[in-house]
This record gives C-alpha cells, sequence and structure tokens, in this order.
C-alpha cells in the first residue's frame, strides 16, 4: 500500500523534461575559439611550407655547386660530349628545384618557352640560360667537340648562373 505522496511524486516523473535550451554565447564563444585554432594551424602550416621550401632551394643551389665542381674532372679530360651531358642535367635539375619549371622533362626549346612566361626567371638569365643549354645540346646532338677552353668557359656560365640565381638568405641566418 502506498501512500497518497508516493504516487504524487511517481507522476512527476512522467513530466516531459524540460526543452533543451541553446546558449548563444557559449555557441558564440565556441565558434570563435575554432576559427582562431583554424586560423592558427593555417598559419603555421604556411610557415612551415615556406621554410621548407627555402630549405629546398638553398639545398638545391649547394647540390648543384658540388656537382658542378665534381664535374670539372671532365674538362680536365676534355670529354666535351659527357660534359654536355651532365652538365646541362645538373642546370635543369636546379631550375626544377630552385624555380619550380618542369625542366628535365622538356626539350630545350620548350622549356625556354615556358620560362619566357614565367616572372621567377629574369630575362637576363633566362639568355643566359638559353644559350648555355643550346651550346650543351650542341655537345650532346651534333657531336661537336670543344677544346679545353671552351669548356671552361661553358663550366663557369653554369657556375655563373647557379650562383646569380641563389636564394635568399634564410632569416633565421640573416643579420
Amino acid at each position: 500500500m502506498n501512500p497518497q505522496g508516493d504516487i504524487i511524486d511517481d507522476l512527476r516523473l512522467l513530466e516531459a523534461p524540460e526543452p533543451w535550451r541553446v546558449n548563444y554565447w557559449l555557441l558564440g564563444a565556441l565558434l570563435l575559439l575554432a576559427l582562431i585554432a583554424w586560423w592558427l594551424v593555417r598559419r603555421w602550416r604556411a610557415g612551415r611550407r615556406e621554410q621548407t621550401r627555402e630549405e629546398l632551394m638553398q639545398q638545391a643551389h649547394e647540390d648543384a655547386l658540388a656537382e658542378l665542381a665534381r664535374l670539372f674532372a671532365l674538362i680536365d679530360e676534355e670529354q666535351s660530349r659527357p660534359y654536355g651531358i651532365e652538365s646541362s642535367a645538373i642546370i635543369r635539375r636546379y631550375v626544377e628545384s630552385r624555380f619550380r619549371l618542369a625542366a628535365p622533362q622538356r626539350s630545350t626549346p620548350e622549356f625556354l618557352k615556358e620560362a619566357q612566361h614565367s616572372p621567377k626567371l629574369t630575362a637576363e638569365y633566362q639568355a643566359l640560360l638559353g644559350e648555355f643549354l643550346r651550346y650543351c645540346d650542341l655537345l650532346k646532338f651534333a657531336r661537336t667537340f670543344a677544346d679545353r677552353d671552351e669548356l671552361e668557359n661553358l663550366h663557369a656560365a653554369a657556375v655563373h648562373f647557379v650562383t646569380e640565381t641563389a636564394p635568399p638568405p634564410t632569416q633565421e641566418t640573416a643579420p
């Protein structure tokens, strides 16, 4: 036997719950925090991408100079055709890494045409690069031979191109 008070308490449990109320201030604060977090993550990722890109450009510069120094041995042996093949490949890889132009997959005229439309290479460097690659093509395909002086001039032009187009120093190493 239930006393009368217990029945009323049991009936209160059958009442509909209060509707869920939206706290607009809390919702706005959470949305603002989410936007701030999204913006900070994007900014952090962009900074990392820029740092990585600068490191890759610097590494491409150093690698090209090291490979050209190693390649100088072919000049001593006066092997003009292998020198033309190797030096052209080195400069093409450097241009691809440094300026993000698809150099190795294209012929010299196709590449130079693309470089003309690119704001990344100035007209002076385009001319220097074009002259260098055309001479390398002569050594590679026309079976012409160059003497030591011509190979040294070609080598100097390659080193000059790489040193002149060196990436600017990173902000960490700059004074």
